[in-house]
């Protein structure tokens, strides 16, 4: 391998695709690739490798192929079904990205424009739709319980300490919650263009006028736009599809599916209930805050408690900084509320470990992104800590 070759692929950015079941599986590549000094990537513009975590279905698998269209060259694709099996992943990966004669053949044989993907009605026959019940009881998924007080600790001395006065979210603004600059995984910045014109990737905006338009609080003619989030997205549930209809950038309806594994996945991969499920679950709402160091701190103790090798100190230091952020209590604050609290208390069960049970329905997440902007929407659908596998409800264990 050239110079040149070694430091393009220095920092290469993995796009990870659970598949509903596979957490385990996830996690052993995000930890593996964090490990080799690359990174996460932000969207499949932004990705060199995409890795598929499990065994899709038929309607999950077209979703892949279709993100897989629109990563750039040079790229590279694998798919695992074993934690132990990520190294080897990511080194055929390697192979493929400095591979010359592949990338060129890769180039020829790659369309000029990517298909325009499947909508809503495009499903396998026999599929439920959306708005079907897809069990005998509605899906419903996890949730750790009631948060404690802040013990009053303070770690200000720490290295890389953010007292979210200095934090910096990405450019969001959570206040005013103005994410304009969030990539939504395949979604384009529509506030420049023309309403009547098709948006890029075969997305279409609404024509001005009739039923294209719905009365806006300021009294403007907004264009309505049908724009699906997932399943493919970065700090998203595996398999969730929402299909949202926007007014602006606010959701104004909202139909979730989730799109299923080929089977049942393998027993050994139900960690979501354990500790480092709810580790995980702290890294992902954090890193789609903007907080990417204590996202980064939470997912190194999410493996550490995988591997049965958690300091109880090290997570008693970083739930401290996590509660006396004032930023992010602000961000997250009022959204998603439920009898049980909003997004802030539920991060707060995770780091407390109280045991509770709440059931959540897809029905429910559908009323609770309703209103927001997409920003604010994935915050909420994130804190909900969906498990998309199981949805069934259960209660959270202690934590360690």
């Amino acid at each position: 391998m050239d110079l040149i070759t070694r430091l393009a692929t220095r920092r290469t950015a993995v796009l990870v695709v659970e598949v509903p079941g596979w957490a385990a599986t996830r996690w052993a590549v995000e930890r593996e690739v964090r490990d080799r000094g690359w990174r996460p990537a932000l969207s499949p513009a932004d990705a060199d490798v995409l890795v598929v975590c499990g065994r899709p279905g038929a309607r999950l698998a077209t979703a892949v192929d279709h993100v897989w269209t629109q990563l750039p060259g040079p790229r590279a694709r694998a798919a695992l079904t074993e934690p132990a099996s990520a190294a080897g992943a990511l080194d055929a990966a390697l192979t493929q990205l400095t591979d010359r004669d592949a990338q060129r053949r890769d180039a020829v044989d790659r369309p000029d424009e990517p298909s325009p993907g499947t909508g809503a009605a495009d499903r396998v026959e026999g599929e439920p739709t959306p708005s079907e019940p897809q069990d005998d009881e509605p899906p419903a998924f996890d949730d750790p319980g009631p948060a404690q007080e802040d013990d009053g600790d303070s770690d200000a001395g720490e290295p890389g300490d953010m007292d979210h006065g200095d934090m910096d979210h990405g450019g969001m603004d959570h206040g005013g919650m103005d994410h304009g600059g969030m990539d939504h995984g395949g979604m384009y910045d529509h506030g420049d263009m023309d309403m009547d014109m098709p948006m890029p990737g075969g997305i279409m905006l609404a024509g001005a006028g009739g039923n294209d338009q719905l009365p806006d609080p300021d009294g403007l003619d907004l264009d309505v736009l049908h724009l699906p989030l997932g399943p493919v997205l970065p700090s998203w549930p595996a398999g969730l599809l929402l299909h949202t209809t926007l007014q602006g950038d606010l959701v104004v309806a909202a139909v979730p599916e989730v799109l299923p594994a080929d089977g049942a996945p393998p027993s050994a991969q139900d960690v979501r209930r354990s500790p480092a499920g709810r580790w995980d679950a702290v890294a992902t709402l954090l890193a789609l805050a903007g907080w990417d160091d204590a996202a980064t701190r939470a997912a190194r103790l999410r493996d550490a408690a995988l591997d049965g090798e958690l300091h109880q100190r090290d997570a008693d230091r970083l739930a401290r900084r996590i509660r006396r952020s004032r930023l992010l209590r602000a961000s997250l604050r009022g959204l998603g509320e439920l009898p049980d609290g909003d997004a802030h208390d539920r991060l707060l069960h995770w780091l407390d470990g109280a045991a509770a049970e709440r059931t959540t329905t897809l029905g429910d997440v559908a009323e609770l992104v309703t209103g927001l902007d997409l920003a604010a929407a994935r915050l909420v659908v994130a804190s909900l800590d969906l498990d998309t596998a199981h949805r069934t409800p259960a209660p959270a264990e202690a934590a360690p």
